[in-house]
């Protein structure tokens, strides 16, 4: 047996309960206080701030962490041979395979496309945090997000293309893959 909400009847007659069409709209939107319009922003942005602070600062504290590290990437290099001889001189001779190619061996390298997406992210981390700023300004002095704000998500994701280099790099890392490559045994002797 389905149960039944009873609302409380507040009309008396068919008269009382009909609503004129400009009694059904909503009423206009009433801005919140200077204080707090300013200050939602202004809290989101300084603790986007904080936030990214103190995050640099934990990892400027952590001892097996560089910002050299976090922006290298493994790349294969030709393996050398150094001999001295007698008189002091150093020769390297470059280390072959069975087949008579070279042996590569993934070293740790700096990346340019790591640097670039790293600069890109940061300038739009500001550009999305400075638009959501004046979202949250709109929002609240008018009751809607502004009208614009499509436009605006058309200028960040056109920002991303600042990302192309990393993504073509991981894309020819992923194709250099499928071709089989020969490492190096490297052993410390």
């Amino acid at each position: 047996m389905p149960s039944t909400i009873r609302l409380p009847r507040l009309c008396t007659s068919l008269a009382a309960c009909t609503v004129t069409a400009t009694q059904a709209q909503p009423s206009a939107w009433t801005p919140p206080t200077a204080w707090l319009l300013y200050g939602v922003p202004l809290l989101a942005l300084v603790g986007a701030v904080i936030a990214i602070w103190i995050i640099r600062s934990a990892l400027l504290q952590a001892p097996n962490w560089s910002l050299a590290d976090a922006l290298s990437e493994p790349t294969d290099l030709p393996v050398y041979t150094e001999t001295t001889d007698a008189a002091g001189h150093m020769t390297r001779s470059l280390q072959l395979g069975a087949d008579g190619q070279p042996l590569l061996a993934p070293q740790m390298r700096a990346s340019s496309s790591r640097v670039i997406a790293l600069m890109g992210m940061v300038a739009i981390l500001f550009l999305f945090i400075g638009f959501g700023a004046l979202a949250l300004f709109g929002l609240g002095s008018t009751g809607q997000v502004p009208a614009q704000m499509d436009r605006v998500v058309n200028f960040l994701v056109a920002g991303m293309t600042l990302f192309a280099p990393y993504v073509v790099n991981k894309f020819s890392a992923l194709f250099q893959g499928l071709a089989g490559r020969k490492y190096a045994a490297l052993s410390k002797t």
